[in-house]
């Protein structure tokens, strides 16, 4: 089982009427997430679900942030108590040998305010699966017993055979049913002149 960790962190800030976060009272994190498969990779994509309940007062608020941090147009504020919910993209990209069970879960989501008007969220992430492991095939190694057997008896005969009853003599001896394989070749019609 691989596992792989990491921590992510979002910063936000409220309009003027919600008032300044002062305090947290609760704050969840959920992955919500689909996998696709390729070749080189296992991607997953989707959102961490972000929840939150601030407690919201009086303070001084920053006049300017900058491009990081994400202004929560939304958020119920009920007296001093404020709840909000965001969503930040999940893109995780893992090796190809990644199998199932594969799960994303989130541990340790804190949030805090910098007493400025911005409040941040911290969670880390945790990411376990399977490792597959490649089987490669040997191949099998084939041991070839070739049987040779010479019968004297028909040699003999082939060598006084003439010409015209060799096919017959070698499609007889092509046709014996003894268990070993035979392949029949012509030579190439040579005529072989009989010495006698």
């Amino acid at each position: 089982m691989e596992k792989k960790q990491w921590s992510m962190e979002e910063s936000f800030y409220f309009p003027e009427h919600a008032g300044v976060p002062t305090g947290v009272q609760s704050v969840t994190v959920t992955p919500r997430y689909t996998e696709e498969r390729t070749e080189d990779s296992v991607r997953l994509t989707g959102i961490y679900h972000i929840a939150a309940n601030v407690e919201f007062g009086e303070g001084l608020r920053a006049e300017e942030w900058d491009d990081s941090f994400i202004l929560i147009d939304d958020v119920e504020v009920d007296g001093k108590d404020g709840y909000f919910e965001y969503a930040v993209p999940l893109n995780i990209d893992l090796p190809s040998v990644a199998e199932s069970p594969l799960e994303i879960v989130t541990t340790q989501a804190t949030g805090k305010s910098d007493g400025q008007g911005t409040y941040g969220v911290v969670w880390n992430v945790e990411c376990t699966y399977t490792e597959a492991v490649a089987i490669v095939e040997e191949p099998e190694e084939v041991q070839v017993q070739v049987a040779v057997t010479v019968a004297a008896p028909i040699v003999a005969a082939i060598d006084s055979t003439p010409l015209d009853e060799m096919d017959e003599v070698l499609s007889f001896i092509a046709e014996l049913t003894d268990g070993i394989s035979t392949t029949a070749y012509r030579s190439n019609d040579v005529f072989v002149k009989n010495e006698s």
